[in-house]
């Protein structure tokens, strides 16, 4: 071999070597690879028994009670308005956009017994074993609770499903905007949370107890009632930290003269740096999927992949939050989410993507039941990884439709999604049950 072919071979040897080395080279770059469910699934989880479904598992699906009518809606809106109407008029902001998404079964109104026994059939036969309820608490009395009250606590089935509530402390949002002339959205008046003051939220909570807490379907964790809590941070800023420990132990002896053995605060959406100290026994999340994509998804992506995010969520988000706060992380997880209902869809889209300017709201592509399944799978990982955290899991929601995250049957999937969620339990098919 002549030194001119010797000078090939060896350009040609450092060629491959450099393609060989390509892979490390761009994770160091930061172009991990990107993995998605169902695809990635096993990869992700590393040990197929981790795949399998834990021992006393909780499945808890969120509850929003605004598709019935209100005395709230009645004062801002209209008599019987509901959120069906929002998501009734819905409509495409781009091709293949699929709005609007109705309801398979109907509008039912959900303050009617008739409906939540219909719907607790369909938990029942779906895995899900509680139902959290957003609760509400504005100008000195209970609001949105005609739902609870005349509708779940009175249907023939209410002991098929557990429920508890959900201290929503957070102002009403009227996500309905209003086009002013200058071309900005404005927004009717609201109300403040109950948390304003101490004497707000002992009034508000302490109904919340004495009213719900000792049903005999009430969910409780080592016999204590869960009272879950929205926002700890919001709480904190509101009571310091101080006044939120002195609340919550004034709370559990309120509960305790009750005839229960305590109680078990679980925070919801918001977390705080000092829930250990000021009495939180658990933390989770409401629906991490919006906020997560906005963090791991480049702004470029204006539609991003709900398999990508929902994998980001089990496989990142997860850990860290295991890893990071002082109590136990329930896993929390989503079927997807679109909330283009509640909103008027921006006048343009920028030429150059970004998903800030447009659509100014996420929306995810290829939400699918079979993602879905797997994203539930992906919680039994890390409940197998961590058996000191509860093994419980939430899911929100099961009926927001108007934020697109909702588990009831609807006219893209059908009951696609609580039966994906029934194969991941173990269920086997449900599809040949429906209607029956």
């Amino acid at each position: 071999m002549n030194a001119k072919m010797r000078n090939r071979v060896g350009k040609l040897i450092i060629c491959l070597l450099l393609i060989g080395l390509m892979p490390a080279y761009a994770q160091k770059k930061g172009k991990e690879k990107v993995y998605r469910l169902p695809d990635d699934l096993e990869t992700l989880a590393g040990d197929s028994d981790l795949l399998k479904k834990p021992e006393g598992l909780t499945v808890a699906a969120y509850a929003f009670p605004n598709y019935h009518p209100s005395a709230l809606h009645n004062k801002l809106y209209a008599q019987g308005w509901t959120e069906y109407n929002l998501i009734r008029s819905a409509r495409p902001w781009f091709d293949g956009h699929q709005q609007p998404r109705t309801p398979l079964l109907g509008e039912l109104d959900e303050s009617k017994p008739s409906t939540w026994e219909v719907y607790n059939k369909l938990c029942k036969q779906s895995g899900i074993d509680v139902l959290i309820w957003d609760w509400y608490w504005y100008d000195g009395k209970p609001c949105l609770h005609e739902a609870l009250e005349n509708g779940f606590l009175e249907s023939d089935n209410v002991n098929d499903v557990k429920f508890a509530c959900m201290w929503t402390n957070h102002p009403w949002y009227v996500l309905y905007p209003t086009k002013r002339t200058d071309g900005s959205n404005a927004y009717p008046p609201s109300y403040d949370a109950p948390d304003f003051s101490k004497e707000e939220c002992w009034k508000s909570l302490s109904y919340m107890i004495s009213r719900y807490c000792h049903l005999e379907n009430y969910w409780k964790i080592d016999s204590k009632p869960v009272i879950c809590i929205w926002d700890a941070r919001r709480l904190e800023s509101k009571l310091g930290i101080a006044g939120v420990k002195q609340l919550f132990a004034e709370l559990t002896e309120y509960a305790k003269k009750l005839g229960h053995k305590g109680l078990h605060f679980h925070v919801t959406g918001f977390s705080s740096e000092n829930m250990k100290e000021e009495g939180y026994s658990t933390v989770g999340s409401y629906n991490p999927m919006d906020w997560i994509a906005g963090r791991f998804q480049p702004k470029e992506i204006e539609l991003p992949d709900y398999g990508t995010v929902a994998a980001d969520v089990a496989f990142k988000l997860w850990d860290e939050h295991h890893a990071q706060f002082d109590i136990p992380y329930i896993p929390a997880l989503a079927p997807g989410w679109d909330s283009t209902p509640r909103y008027i869809a921006p006048q343009s889209r920028p030429e150059k993507p970004n998903r800030s300017q447009w659509p100014a709201c996420t929306i995810f592509k290829n939400e699918n039941p079979a993602s879905f399944k797997a994203f539930v799978q992906s919680s039994f990982v890390y409940l197998n990884k961590h058996p000191e955290v509860p093994r419980i899991l939430t899911i929100a929601c099961f009926n927001e439709w108007s934020e697109g995250h909702y588990l009831l049957p609807d006219n893209r999937f059908g009951y696609g999604m609580l039966d994906a969620l029934g194969e991941a339990l173990g269920k086997g098919s449900n599809h040949q049950k429906h209607g029956k």
